[in-house]
């Protein structure tokens, strides 16, 4: 509870609708994919998160952003979907050794293949994100919004 507590307020209550003033959603959320996947850097280091996680975590940013925009900008959604992901995880569900690499990679696979079925099936919702979901001030003290 305590990472998703910490980090959508952050990452989707903050960053992307300031990423999102400037560019599409698609955009917005591969560069915050990067992001968050160095931000979650040091839990790969310290062993906390296996390095296939990194992968999950930049794929998994689409869906969170996704998620934020097609529910008008709503952080506790996001929150509440984060945690639910958090929950579950392989060790969860008991799998551990070769068994826990394999229903990673699984899982892993699972989350790329949604996300594309998401891009390919909603391509409007990652060409233009919702007014509620922009920083409307920085759209207001800027340039016209830039599309890149």
């Amino acid at each position: 509870m305590d990472g998703p507590l910490g980090e959508e307020p952050g990452f989707r209550g903050y960053a992307v609708p300031l990423l999102q003033a400037r560019w599409t959603p698609l955009r917005s959320a591969t560069l915050l994919g990067v992001v968050v996947s160095l931000w979650h850097l040091p839990l790969v280091l310290f062993g906390q998160l296996s390095l296939i996680g990194l992968p999950t975590t930049f794929a998994i940013t689409f869906l969170y952003v996704w998620l934020f925009n097609r529910t008008g900008g709503s952080v506790l959604l996001t929150y509440l979907f984060h945690n639910a992901q958090g929950t579950f995880t392989v060790g969860s569900f008991g799998f551990s050794g070769a068994e826990a690499d394999r229903a990673e990679l699984i899982y892993f696979v699972v989350v790329v293949l949604t996300v594309l079925t998401t891009v390919l099936l909603d391509r409007g919702a990652w060409r233009t994100a919702p007014a509620s979901a922009i920083d409307s001030v920085l759209l207001r003290s800027g340039p016209a919004r830039v599309h890149r």
